[in-house]
């Protein structure tokens, strides 16, 4: 996967050195044929141009306080009670986690990043901006940029629907997690849309 993901981030810079027009998308399979990544390379220089801008924005803003992270958490949802709790701020970011108990056989947990000031935009390139314009897919799993509440979502699901995550960004600074265990990426999508995160 790292030859993978090194191959994918030359990949624009080879084609701009040697002054041709790149395709639309470029495609790397691992040696063994496993795993295939899809980058769509229009979409990935016009997301760097916003990401510039986004970053800007981000470093100027003054980190939430734990106080205000847990308020974003419900005690309830999707009929699921809150069973654990925790927040820190390690290094410069604001985080919460919360896992909540639907029944026996599903479970579901949120966390939350607050990625205001310098280290909250670390966090928010590394673990959003970095994954976002790029597809992959195994014999197990896929993963996928999708168009989610007027911006961009990572979905990534283990395709015997055992698992599921979706991250995206809420209120232009909360970078938001989703697991679900025995989730489908629809239930995900539709418990996003019903969290308050602002």
């Amino acid at each position: 996967m790292k030859r993978i993901f090194a191959l994918m981030l030359a990949a624009p810079l080879i084609l701009a050195a040697c002054n041709t027009k790149p395709k639309n998308t470029i495609t790397i399979d691992s040696g063994d044929g496993k795993e295939k990544v899809t980058v769509d390379l229009n979409q990935a220089q016009n997301a760097a141009a916003e990401m510039q801008k986004k970053a800007e924005q981000l470093k100027t803003l003054t980190p939430v306080t734990l106080d205000q992270l847990k308020a974003m958490m419900p005690e309830t949802l999707v009929g699921g009670q809150r069973k654990s709790y925790s927040a820190n701020s390690a290094m410069g970011t604001a985080m919460a986690e919360a896992r909540y108990e639907i029944n026996d056989s599903t479970d579901l947990e949120l966390t939350i990043f607050d990625c205001a000031g310098e280290a909250g935009y670390g966090l928010y390139n590394m673990q959003y901006f970095g994954m976002i314009n790029m597809q992959s897919e195994t014999e197990s799993e896929y993963s996928k940029t999708i168009d989610f509440n007027g911006g961009k979502a990572l979905e990534k699901c283990q395709k015997d629907g055992s698992n599921c995550e979706l991250t995206y960004v809420s209120g232009e600074r909360f970078l938001v997690m989703l697991k679900g265990r025995h989730m489908g990426a629809e239930s995900l999508k539709n418990i996003a849309g019903q969290l308050n995160i602002k």
